[in-house]
């Protein structure tokens, strides 16, 4: 059967029409929004399109595609090739612990959630409403990026709070970018085996929202991301940990507005608010190498703190077996790669300088005698929601 997966951002949309049989890919594209005009790609086996398009937003971009794969993919809407079901990524699930079968009475728990991830779920769900007006025939299942990080150990998912404010407001650990660390846990597994005894992993998920997990043989035990995905790494526009007296300081002090604080540390701060140049690694990067002294200090920062976080992780797990690169920046910059690693020998983690720079992703990056492997992974969100999806409609039958 086919299945329809849509994969929401804070800016843009993906989605991919995989089949559940091969995971072979019958439609794919996305869109962006993030810049001054929403750029459209849309790519069938015998059709290929990229403009640039004068709307905006999830809405408009999942009518686009229910257009385009009407016109051009038709049959995905009747016979034997039909779609079976849509599949949707939602960044935060509180206590869901497994993909959901999407009902008024879910969508209604959804919308509660928004204020723990504001980036996020708001266009996510956008996109179902449009996908489910669009298709509402067909199941439509929420895969969560939270529910990987359930199986965290109790010390790690509480806070040290009241204890009414856990138990009551549930106010603890979810993380996030669950649907990347599942994948990438699997596809360590395949590139590793065989194995005496169970994996231990650190996954570093470095893109424009930054994660790291520490994962034992397939299951979270960590993670840096926390109630909502404003904790832990710096970013590309989030903050990440800071004190958490400093916005109390700034209401306090300086009658910044809650509103005013949220806005700032997720959309403001991060490699952005340091280098006060952009939040694209490349460009801080090329400004680094032309002696910005503010766009040196933010990658400075941002690589001490993936560092700081895998030496904690390691201890965590009592060692580590590999060190997992994957996302945007963790696929692609090898600069960040080096630097990261620079100083982890002690955790028996080398990098072979020549194929990090030569790298594809998926690849091993460390000399053949190291104790520790460094891998660089093409994440694939869209098969860990495939495989939830599928999963779902088969326990739903």
């Amino acid at each position: 059967m086919n299945i329809l997966l849509f994969n929401t951002g804070s800016s843009s949309l993906k989605f991919s029409v995989l089949n559940s049989d091969d995971a072979s890919i019958r439609a794919s594209g996305s869109a962006d929004w993030a810049g001054e005009q929403t750029c459209y790609c849309f790519t069938t086996p015998n059709t290929e399109r990229s403009e640039e398009v004068d709307w905006l937003g999830p809405a408009n971009a999942v009518d686009r595609v229910l257009r385009d794969l009407r016109e051009h993919s038709s049959e995905l809407f009747s016979g034997p090739d039909a779609l079976a079901a849509v599949g949707h990524r939602v960044v935060h699930g509180g206590g869901f612990r497994e993909a959901t079968r999407i009902t008024p009475a879910v969508r209604d728990k959804l919308t509660e959630l928004c204020q723990l991830a504001p980036l996020h779920n708001p266009p996510g769900l956008e996109a179902i409403d449009a996908a489910t007006t669009g298709l509402p025939d067909l199941p439509h299942v929420a895969c969560f990026d939270t529910a990987f990080h359930h199986t965290m150990i109790p010390e790690a998912q509480t806070y040290p709070i009241p204890h009414e404010w856990t138990e009551q407001w549930k106010i603890r650990r979810y993380g996030f970018h669950g649907l990347s660390h599942s994948y990438c846990s699997a596809r360590a597994n395949e590139m590793l085996k065989p194995r005496s005894h169970p994996l231990r992993l650190v996954i570093c998920h470095l893109g424009h929202g930054c994660s790291a997990s520490a994962v034992r043989d397939g299951q979270c035990v960590e993670t840096t991301m926390g109630f909502t995905p404003l904790e832990g790494l710096m970013m590309a526009t989030r903050s990440g940990s800071i004190d958490p007296s400093v916005p109390l300081h700034l209401m306090q002090q300086h009658e910044l507005t809650a509103n005013e604080i949220g806005e700032s540390l997720n959309r403001r701060s991060g490699m952005l608010g340091v280098s006060g140049i952009s939040a694209d690694m490349r460009t801080v990067l090329k400004s680094a190498h032309d002696g910005h002294e503010r766009a040196k200090l933010a990658i400075a920062m941002y690589c001490h703190r993936v560092r700081q976080t895998i030496g904690g992780f390691a201890a965590t797990l009592g060692g580590i077996d590999a060190l997992v690169f994957t996302a945007g920046v963790g696929e692609h910059s090898a600069e960040v790669r080096s630097t990261v690693s620079s100083g982890l020998e002690y955790l028996g983690l080398h990098l072979d300088s020549v194929r990090n720079l030569e790298c594809l992703a998926d690849a091993d990056i460390s000399p053949v005698n190291s104790p520790g492997r460094i891998l660089v992974i093409r994440t694939r969100e869209d098969l860990s929601m495939l495989r939830m999806t599928i999963q779902n409609v088969q326990d739903c039958q």
